[in-house]
């Protein structure tokens, strides 16, 4: 934090604003054996789920209900042609971490159960124990998986990794995740009778007034961020002088180039572009009205 201080004030003053047991790692609970903070499950339950959820409540329930089903039977087929202990993607991170495992150096601490070891690398040195499955650098009691200055005592001790893993990432654990099923559900044609009386939905009223808009639900801290309007990023520009700000109607300084005049608009010739239209669209019109209105004069005078 004081270095993030030094390079950015703002980012600082933002993260402090928040509990750190909720983004910090070392303050994490060791309880989930997990060290993702992502709500990546939400979003793909929610994009599966999206073209059932405009659906009549039934509907939508009989639909999730076969999805899931679908989904379970398809795990379980995997499954029973994996025959590793561990989970794929753990037995893959795992697999990561032993190669680098080797540029630490492992002393034993003399203890009776040669279960406690010093492991170091240039200044680094951290604490593991074997027996209560910890380490001084907290990601083998946040993950429950062996981190990198474990899985370099544990091929000390010529012992498997895989043995210290937590049992929720072995596949012991994700069988029994998938060991119940889901009861089918009968048509509505199967269903039995009761003597209730059946309940009717409820009258349709529109309510007085405009209806609301129903709003983003904000974050508390979002009330604590300042500057909540957008600031404008497009400033005119005078013509005139060549500042910002202004226009050159309003523009009370002397123009930066000597020869510069305000544009002035064109008068508009009404009457003679009008009589050209119609002496261009109807030639023989104008010498008719004259003639009409002579005729019109020598009838009244006589």
């Amino acid at each position: 934090m004081e270095k993030l201080k030094k390079i950015n004030g703002e980012a600082w003053e933002y993260h402090t604003r928040f509990d750190p047991r909720v983004w910090v790692k070392a303050y994490l609970n060791h309880g989930p054996k997990v060290d993702s903070l992502t709500n990546n499950m939400c979003e793909s339950w929610n994009a599966e789920i999206k073209k059932y959820r405009v659906k009549s409540i039934l509907t939508m329930c009989e639909e999730l209900c076969c999805y899931v089903i679908r989904r379970m039977k398809k795990h379980i087929t995997l499954l029973s042609a994996y025959l590793g202990k561990l989970a794929p993607i753990q037995q893959k991170r795992l697999g990561q971490m032993i190669k680098p495992s080797n540029r630490w150096n492992v002393k034993w601490t003399g203890d009776n159960e040669r279960k406690r070891f010093e492991v170091s690398r240039k200044t680094s040195r951290v604490d593991v124990d074997l027996m209560k499955h910890t380490c001084s650098s907290n990601m083998w009691q946040l993950t429950g998986m062996p981190c990198i200055h474990a899985i370099a005592a544990i091929r000390k001790k010529h012992d498997k990794p895989e043995d210290y893993m937590h049992k929720w990432l072995c596949m012991e654990s994700i069988h029994l995740t998938y060991a119940h099923s889901i009861q089918p559900v009968f048509s509505e044609e199967y269903w039995h009778r009761t003597g209730y009386i059946k309940s009717d939905p409820l009258p349709i009223k529109r309510p007085i007034g405009r209806p609301k808009v129903h709003k983003r639900k904000k974050d508390p801290i979002e009330d604590l961020i300042q500057g909540d309007k957008v600031r404008k990023t497009f400033r005119i520009t005078c013509r005139k002088c060549g500042e910002k700000g202004h226009n050159y109607k309003t523009c009370k300084e002397e123009p930066s180039n000597p020869n510069w005049k305000p544009k002035t608009r064109k008068p508009k010739h009404q009457n003679s572009s009008s009589q050209a239209l119609v002496n261009f669209r109807y030639p023989n019109l104008l010498q008719s009205l004259r003639l009409a209105r002579i005729e019109h004069t020598t009838n009244s005078s006589s």
